[in-house]
């Protein structure tokens, strides 16, 4: 399918946002089909077929596109085969542009019955782009106070945010870059101006709170940047509308019911790839599209879907699922939904 739409100049340079879970090695049979990813004779055929068929996803990408890969590891005797940092490796000589290893920390997870191994608590999402960059909209998954929800911060009366600079000094701030800039190892701590002037100088009051994450202003100003932090921001403050989220996604899985398939991507932990790697509008494509999770969250956020599966079941199942979701027959957790901006 993916030669077809290479062959198809319409289909070429389309789809802003790849997103998909291929089989993992040697965990499941989705089928009796031979030609199915995951039952390899060896990890190195495994990895090479990944490489292969995301090698031929680049040219269905648009220039600013893609590819987000969630994939977990496999342990033989003892010894995990790194299966994910060998198949990032292999597509970076590919041309693709290794942006990020995200952990997908599940809450949920299930305790491992070894003696001699940890539970596998995690898995890696992969994000690769065409080129060096690549379309983004961080506003769309940015957290907010989340310091305090976690006990870290207090949540400040509302009196006391901060949500915008306001007169701003640009000749203290130019000042106060001169003498941090020009300040070496042995200059006295006293030299240097306060986290207060710093603060003040940028427009924040150092007594008031950061909308994101509950700090006083005064706890985000750096008061030395010495040697090669030099290109460090001396005053570093959180979006107003929310800080970036991490790397680690903490992110319960979702359980199958019935005759289901048996190993779903979670709505949430697809939403986030779709806000921040494409808009309204955008072509998504998933290449293993199991039940249709990636084409319900599609629909639901106005892209346009396109889903490849080597079973014809799973084809009509996710066909009637992306269905069910658009007429409203399918319930979905509603919250990434409503945050989105545009």
């Amino acid at each position: 399918m993916l030669k077809n739409l290479l062959n198809d100049p319409k289909e070429v340079g389309k789809y802003r946002l790849i997103v998909t879970s291929p089989p993992y090695y040697g965990h499941r049979h989705y089928g009796m089909n031979p030609n199915e990813i995951g039952q390899e004779s060896t990890d190195e055929i495994f990895v090479d077929k990944l490489t292969n068929i995301f090698a031929m996803c680049r040219e269905l990408l648009t220039e600013d596109g893609s590819l987000w890969i969630v994939i977990g590891d496999t342990r033989q005797r003892f010894r995990k085969l790194l299966i994910p940092h060998r198949l990032a490796l292999n597509l970076s000589q590919k041309k693709y542009t290794i942006r990020e290893d995200i952990i997908w920390f599940k809450k949920n997870n299930v305790s491992s019955s070894s003696t001699a191994n940890f539970s596998q608590a995690y898995e890696f999402v992969l994000f690769l782009s065409k080129n060096e960059k690549s379309f983004t909209n961080m506003n769309s998954i940015r957290t907010r106070g989340n310091e305090a929800r976690d006990g870290r911060n207090k949540t400040p009366p509302s009196h006391m945010i901060q949500y915008e600079p306001y007169n701003q000094d640009e000749a203290k701030v130019k000042l106060i870059k001169h003498i941090i800039h020009n300040s070496q190892s042995d200059t006295p701590f006293e030299k240097l101006p306060t986290t207060a002037e710093i603060s003040q100088a940028h427009g924040y009051d150092p007594e008031k709170f950061c909308p994101t994450c509950y700090r006083k202003f005064k706890r985000h100003a750096t008061r030395k940047r010495i040697g090669d932090h030099k290109h460090y921001p001396i005053f570093a403050v959180c979006n107003p509308t929310g800080k970036n989220p991490g790397n680690v996604w903490e992110i319960s899985t979702k359980a199958h019911h019935g005759n289901e398939h048996f190993a779903i991507f979670p709505e949430d932990l697809i939403a986030n790839i779709i806000k921040f790697s494409t808009q309204r509008g955008d072509w998504v494509l998933d290449p293993f599209v199991g039940r249709g999770t990636t084409g319900m969250v599609s629909a639901l956020l106005g892209r346009n879907f396109l889903g490849i599966d080597l079973y014809d079941e799973n084809v009509l199942k996710s066909k009637k699922n992306i269905l069910n979701t658009i007429n409203g027959k399918n319930r979905l957790n509603s919250d990434w939904r409503l945050i989105e901006t545009s």
